[in-house]
């Protein structure tokens, strides 16, 4: 696997969770996403072979990027990119003992 550049990670990912939020002009309570953490990604961009082998299972339609180790990322549901909303299918965290650890976080397009 190739280290990526830090010139890579050039792209803001938000990633938070749903929660209840009130309307101030209403009074309403409408479900939400809540931006908790913010990171620069890398897009990690999957070679014709891999998407073939990924055709017809849960994980087709889905992209992955890179951010710098975080352990906290494994408390979040969703993602947000620009005003696209994603869920977090799954984060292959780096747990080795590197200065620089890399995890990588396969997103799948929020309907």
């Amino acid at each position: 696997m190739a280290t990526p550049k830090p010139s890579d990670f050039n792209k803001r990912v938000a990633f938070g969770l749903t929660e209840s939020v009130k309307n101030t002009n209403t009074g309403s309570i409408r479900k939400q996403f809540v931006e908790k953490l913010k990171l620069w990604y890398a897009p990690k961009t999957r070679t014709l072979n891999q998407q073939y082998q990924l055709q017809g299972t849960s994980l087709e339609n889905t992209k992955v990027i890179i951010v710098r180790h975080n352990p906290e990322l494994e408390s979040y549901t969703l993602a947000k990119i620009g005003n696209v909303q994603y869920d977090i299918a799954s984060i292959s965290p780096d747990e080795t003992n590197k200065a620089v650890a890399y995890d990588y976080v396969t997103l799948k397009r929020s309907e």
